[in-house]
């Protein structure tokens, strides 16, 4: 794996905007969610009738709205990770 500088940022909804999307370079061409906490939930890029990229953010955003005091200024955080070029292909399983 080759991972990329990670980046910070203010939203969520932002981010995943960028990362469903087309990126910078038309680099994004199958976006996935690779894990989460609930391993039901839903893609957007897959299943967007589900699931919308508001959505979730929204549940993204949840422990950080619920704290008691100031939220962070940037509670986003991402970093980007990649095969290498030599590495096999992942599938979906």
């Amino acid at each position: 794996m080759m991972p990329k500088k990670a980046d910070s940022g203010e939203t969520t909804v932002d981010l995943l905007d960028y990362l469903f999307g087309p990126g910078d370079r038309d680099e994004h061409t199958d976006p996935h969610i690779v894990t989460a906490w609930d391993p039901d939930l839903p893609c957007p890029a897959r299943t967007p009738d589900r699931i919308t990229l508001s959505d979730l953010a929204l549940l993204l955003d949840a422990p950080v709205d619920a704290l008691r005091g100031p939220c962070p200024a940037e509670h986003v955080w991402h970093a980007s990770v990649r095969n290498a070029p030599t590495d096999r292909t992942l599938t979906d399983t």
